[in-house]
């Protein structure tokens, strides 16, 4: 790719954030004027509020660092590809990949990656980029993820997820974001603790639960000129104590708005 291209891209996809922020504008300007601006809901009594509504969490922590867009061609990028897997079937539906082995393989369910580790990097396509997350993995699904400069991909689109029954892994679904590369313009994150705040003032967090854990990573914002842009990302996992159900909350973190989960 030349790059006069590159440069198209990233102007292209410049001008389809902004549209993207204005939108998101009087959202974000909302949660700051009652955060920043209201001194009956400063940070303390927000969170005294969220104590008091008996939600829980661990240490989050109030550090605001920098990040990046990232842009990624959208393009069917299993064309042909397949036809390297061996010992297994596959289809390929709106790009993303599904695989079947023609043996199936077991696994202990409590320690899944002592024999998964070997089967992504050796029988996987582009396999060796992706990485464990413990986070998202359950005794019947075990998920690896694409990161992006350290941080990872929390959508389904740059992850390889084992379905697991009975200790027995029969396949995998397989998503794949092809030359992600960063927008150069980078932007101040709010924290997580910030974050957080935010759910509980979009009522997007109930009373009596806990969150689970809290996770940093790049999902899906929009797409423009066959390109897909992605945005760093909080990621909450909510877990009821009356129900036990667990719920996924995103906020964007450049803009503490809510986003719809993948």
């Amino acid at each position: 790719m030349d790059f006069k291209r590159i440069e198209w891209i990233f102007l292209i996809a410049f001008i389809a954030l902004d549209i993207f922020l204005v939108g998101s504008f009087t959202q974000q300007a909302r949660l700051l004027s009652v955060t920043n601006t209201s001194p009956t809901s400063s940070t303390a009594l927000v969170l005294r509020n969220i104590k008091e509504d008996q939600i829980t969490y661990g240490k989050l922590s109030d550090k605001r660092q920098w990040g990046y867009y990232v842009v990624s061609p959208e393009t069917d990028v299993f064309r042909n590809k397949p036809a390297r897997l061996h010992d297994e079937s596959w289809t390929d539906n709106n790009q993303e990949l599904t695989a079947t082995f023609a043996t199936a393989i077991h696994v202990n369910v409590k320690h899944p990656t002592r024999v998964l580790n070997s089967v992504i990097r050796t029988r996987v396509i582009n396999g060796k980029q992706y990485r464990y997350d413990r986070h998202l993995s359950t005794v019947t699904q075990v998920v690896y993820t694409q990161t992006f400069k350290g941080i990872p991909a929390l959508t389904q689109a740059g992850q390889v997820r084992f379905n697991v029954r009975n200790g027995i892994v029969t396949g995998y679904t397989q998503g794949y974001v092809k030359e992600p590369r960063r927008l150069p313009k980078k932007q101040r994150m709010i924290s997580a603790k910030r974050a957080l705040i935010a759910l509980y003032q979009y009522n997007k967090i109930n009373g009596s639960s806990t969150v689970q854990w809290v996770r940093l990573g790049y999902t899906k914002l929009l797409a423009a000129n066959q390109h897909v842009i992605y945005v760093p990302t909080w990621v909450f996992s909510i877990r009821s104590k009356a129900t036990g159900n667990v719920t996924y909350r995103q906020i964007n973190a450049f803009t503490g708005a809510v986003m719809n989960k993948d």
